[in-house]
C-alpha cells in the first residue's frame, strides 16, 4: 500500500482513503484519526483527575466497579463500563477478558501454557489472564 503525505500549512488537515474494499483495520485507523480525546476522568475519594491514555496500564473490574491502574498516580475509579471503554480507547488497548482491558505498551511478556491459556505479564509485575473468548482477537492483534 502506498502512503503519501502532503504538507501545506495553507490547507485544513484531512485524510482521504482510496481503497478497493474496506477492512476492519481501516475503520480503526479512521476512528483513531478522529479521536481528539487523549485522557479519561478518574475518581478517587473527593477528587477527579484527568488520566492520560499513555500513562494507563490497564482497566479492570473489582467489586462491580471499573478501576484504572496508572503508572504514576495509582488506581482510580472510572464511571464507564468495560464494554463502553473498548469503544472509546485508542488502538494500543485490547480487551483480554470481560472484566479487563490492557495497554500493550506496558506488556512485558506473554506466558502460554500447553492447555492454551495465556497470561500477560505487565511491566509493573501485575498479571492479566486472557479468557478463551478473547484469545483469537489477541493473536490477530499481535500477528501470532
Amino acid at each position: 500500500m502506498r502512503v503519501n503525505f502532503y504538507i501545506d500549512p495553507e490547507h485544513d488537515e484531512h485524510v482521504d482513503f482510496f481503497l478497493k474494499r474496506i477492512e476492519p483495520w481501516h475503520q480503526q485507523i479512521a476512528v483513531n484519526l478522529q479521536q481528539d480525546t487523549t485522557f479519561i476522568w478518574g475518581y478517587r475519594e473527593e477528587t477527579a483527575a484527568p488520566l492520560e491514555f499513555k500513562k494507563i496500564i490497564r482497566f479492570y473490574t473489582e467489586n462491580k466497579y471499573v478501576f484504572c491502574n496508572t503508572t504514576s498516580q495509582g488506581d482510580f475509579k472510572v464511571k464507564m463500563r468495560i464494554y463502553q471503554l473498548v469503544k472509546q480507547l485508542p488502538e494500543q488497548f485490547i480487551q483480554v477478558s470481560s472484566s479487563e482491558i490492557v495497554n500493550f505498551n506496558f506488556v512485558d511478556h506473554l506466558e502460554m501454557s500447553s492447555a492454551g491459556t495465556i497470561i500477560i505479564r505487565l511491566n509493573n509485575n501485575q498479571t492479566a489472564l486472557v479468557s478463551r473468548r478473547f484469545v483469537k482477537e489477541l493473536k490477530r492483534r499481535l500477528n501470532l
